[in-house]
């Protein structure tokens, strides 16, 4: 059996904070330079997801071990045997975010949610592993 994979990703962390933080920044530079409030309305509203993520800490995870493969999120849940797997596909988006999608044997598509996606590399590792065959595209659109 291969190396188990899990991976754990909270909604309030340091990058969450830092956004927040530049979005209070701009915000605030926009008041003192005599910004309309109804223009910082607007461009506050850019910062409401991260605002939900710190205060309701939302906790994602994902785990691939002895051949099963589940994932927990807000809002979604899934468990799969590794052998209900054809093939996993990743695309780099030109955001260079990377989605994941499972190709089953019935030939539906599971796409993982992004927020519970552990590193590229490591997952395709362990899917190797597992004699997943792992397709990688790059920077595609669509």
């Amino acid at each position: 059996m291969p190396d188990p994979l899990s991976f754990t990703h909270y909604g309030r962390n340091r990058r969450t904070f830092a956004a927040l933080a530049v979005a209070l920044a701009i915000l605030i530079g926009l008041n003192a330079i005599g910004t309309t409030y109804w223009i910082m309305i607007v461009l506050s509203l850019f910062a409401v997801p991260a605002a939900v993520d710190v205060l309701l800490n939302p906790v994602s995870t994902f785990s691939l071990a002895d051949g099963v493969l589940r994932w927990k999120s807000a809002t979604q849940e899934a468990e799969m045997r590794t052998n209900q797997i054809r093939t996993a596909r990743f695309d780099t988006r030109l955001d260079i975010s990377v989605r994941a999608t499972l190709t089953m044997v019935d030939g539906s598509k599971v796409r993982i949610p992004n927020d519970v996606l552990p590193s590229p590399d490591r997952l395709q590792a362990t899917l190797e592993a597992y004699d997943i065959p792992v397709e990688r595209h790059h920077f595609r659109v669509l």
